[in-house]
């Protein structure tokens, strides 16, 4: 098949964990395997996750349906569109200082880092989200 493989990994539960080179290899070895084998193995292409913001200290009167539309419209020296940001959910902290999560697109996020958002009437810090930090 010419695949260049990079891994190939059993893993405890009887499964096979395989890594490729490229998107199109690993397009070309499940369509193979599906092909040779659909009825023995399942097979499952690994999808990325769209990279996580989140915002601190967001003032009180944006809420989760507004957040997007008022970034979007503070923020026109980046050009956003509706539908480039979404909304994920609110996080509370011990000093009650509201932080809010978003999803977005790689190119979205690289913009967003290399500068401010305005919300409200503040500047607001950002940093990439981790989960369980």
């Amino acid at each position: 098949m010419k695949i260049g493989i990079k891994t190939f990994k059993g893993l405890k539960d009887g499964k096979a964990l395989i890594e490729a080179d490229t998107k199109d290899d690993i397009d070309t070895l499940n369509s193979q395997i599906r092909d040779k084998c659909g009825v023995r193995l399942e097979t499952n292409v690994q999808k990325k996750r769209n990279p996580r913001l989140i915002i601190y200290n967001i003032p009180d009167e944006v809420t989760l349906e507004n957040a997007e539309d008022i970034i979007c419209t503070q923020n026109s020296a980046l050009a956003l569109n509706m539908g480039d940001i979404t909304t994920q959910f609110f996080i509370k902290t011990k000093r009650k200082e509201r932080n809010l999560v978003i999803e977005l697109a790689p190119q979205t996020h690289r913009l967003i880092m290399q500068n401010k958002l305005k919300i409200g009437w503040m500047i607001c810090n950002i940093d990439d989200y981790i989960r369980g930090l």
